[in-house]
């Protein structure tokens, strides 16, 4: 097939064995005279042609170790991009080697990739830097790919790809969607170089949300090979903060000397030392990460679980409002409230607001919790005034299925007496050591329910029904306790 580009005619033959570039496929060519190239087709969706017009840049101004564009142009559906048929990529070496490179191979490799990345920083973001986008082209191996790749200082809009990684060698800030920069090349070079010298990759997934979890907030093994100059490198250019790697520039200099391992004990000492700061602070920084990315769970967590209160608390009040018109009802706004509290002839039926839940001892997760709770408006003769239940958003029957959850406590037999209201509430801190296979200050009272959010009707005719006996004096103190034995009605862990 001919194909007409902007500098000439070319012969399409048949896709690369390994034809797959990026977001394109990859074919043989043959130029008039028969000299032999590659020539990328890259489908004409919305960013693609800007693989053009930055490859054509690159070549322009001539930078070093970056596989050049000899044509380009439009054919049919694609945009077409000729360059050089390089010998193999870095992927396909690697896997002929069936080993881990020697220190000089892995150091010339590391350095001619370096150069590019030294040469385009501040130019070019590459974004998907990989094995598979190196090729050795006439002894050097060059950065090939521009497939995803921005200027470094436009913005980055949705037709760049933004959303594209290769999960191996994503950088943290692509996990969390935000702005890659030339440190972004410099987080897969550190993949690459890890692979490189260990024959491994730092994280090995396998699937997606693994990778995410691993680069986000996972520790590289210990380096065990090569120099302690160049683990220390490698290490650096792993860290999750972008700002704390070194640059392009930086990583060239020092790969110079990276196979030399310092000759005086002074020297050996500070670079042992300088190995344990990166690893503490890569450990710092993985933690910091973690706790980030848990408090935004949370947050999230936390604002299902006001949406889903809803779903139960709302058909409560309606019940009063429709069965006792005479009931003054309070509505309360903002975290800490109350939902609403109802009073009926001196009696009391109040829902507290969702509040979240801090982290917790227990077998299972709690994401927020509030209480429900019924009172006689004062103390009977016997010095009880009513019960409370604690209202948890948690995931206590199936580890991850959260849901409201009611349940109740009341003092052990160790405990100081009969507290004034009995069954009680109590927040996840108080509650947990009721879930606790030690002797405590309290137990259960109540097992942990799941309450129907699609048809709360037992919770609400119980509710109501105890407000009724409060209105007419005539709920008690229950005659033995537990009020409903609780059973194994939670998951152990």
């Amino acid at each position: 097939m001919k194909i007409e580009l902007e500098r000439g005619a070319w012969t399409r033959g048949e896709p690369l064995a390994d034809g797959e570039g990026g977001f394109g496929t990859v074919y043989e060519v043959q130029a008039g005279d028969g000299s032999p190239a590659v020539a990328k087709f890259v489908p004409k969706a919305p960013g693609a042609e800007r693989e053009l017009l930055i490859g054509d840049s690159l070549h322009a101004a001539e930078f070093r170790n970056v596989v050049p564009v000899i044509d380009r142009g439009e054919h049919e559906n694609s945009w077409v991009l000729v360059m050089p048929r390089a010998e193999k990529s870095l992927a396909r070496h690697l896997e002929e080697a069936h080993a881990p490179l020697d220190l000089s191979e892995v150091v010339s490799i590391l350095s001619d990739i370096a150069t590019a990345l030294s040469d385009i920083d501040g130019a070019v973001v590459h974004r998907d830097l990989k094995p598979q986008n190196v090729l050795l082209l006439d002894g050097t191996w060059c950065v090939a790919d521009f497939g995803i790749a921005r200027y470094a200082e436009a913005t980055t809009a949705d037709d760049t790809r933004k959303f594209s990684l290769t999960p191996p060698y994503g950088a943290p800030e692509q996990w969390r969607s935000e702005r890659a920069t030339s440190a972004t090349d410099i987080y897969a070079f550190g993949v690459i170089a890890f692979r490189l010298l260990s024959g491994t990759l730092p994280f090995d997934g396998p699937d997606a949300a693994s990778y995410r979890e691993q680069h986000l907030t996972g520790s590289p093994p210990s380096l065990t090979t090569g120099t302690a100059r160049l683990r220390t490198l490698i290490e650096e250019c792993l860290y999750k903060a972008p700002q704390a790697r070194p640059n392009a520039a930086n990583v060239l200099a020092r790969l110079a000397i990276a196979a030399e391992e310092p000759s005086r004990p002074g020297l050996t000492r500070l670079a042992q030392v300088s190995h344990s700061e990166v690893q503490r602070q890569a450990q710092s920084h993985a933690h910091d990460v973690a706790r980030r990315e848990e408090s935004e769970r949370r947050a999230q967590m936390f604002a299902a679980a006001e949406q889903s209160f809803e779903s139960f608390s709302q058909p409560l009040l309606q019940a009063i409002e429709d069965n006792a018109p005479t009931a003054r009802i309070e509505v309360g706004r903002g975290h800490g409230k109350m939902r609403f509290m109802a009073e009926l002839s001196g009696a009391k039926l109040g829902v507290s607001q969702p509040q979240p839940s801090p982290a917790w001892q227990g077998p299972f997760s709690v994401i927020a919790f509030a209480n429900v709770a019924v009172n006689l408006g004062g103390r009977n003769r016997m010095g009880w005034e009513g019960r409370s239940h604690s209202l948890w958003f948690c995931d206590a029957h199936k580890q991850g299925r959260f849901a409201w959850y009611e349940t109740a406590f009341m003092d052990s037999p160790f405990g100081s007496g009969h507290p004034s209201v009995e069954p009680f509430s109590c927040s996840p801190a108080q509650g947990q050591v009721a879930f606790q296979n030690v002797i405590g200050t309290m137990q259960l009272a109540w097992p942990v329910e799941e309450l129907d959010r699609a048809d709360p009707t037992e919770f609400l005719d119980r509710w109501i029904g105890w407000f009724a006996d409060a209105a007419e004096h005539r709920l008690a103190r229950p005659s033995t306790m537990p009020d409903k034995q609780p059973g194994r009605s939670w998951r152990r862990g």
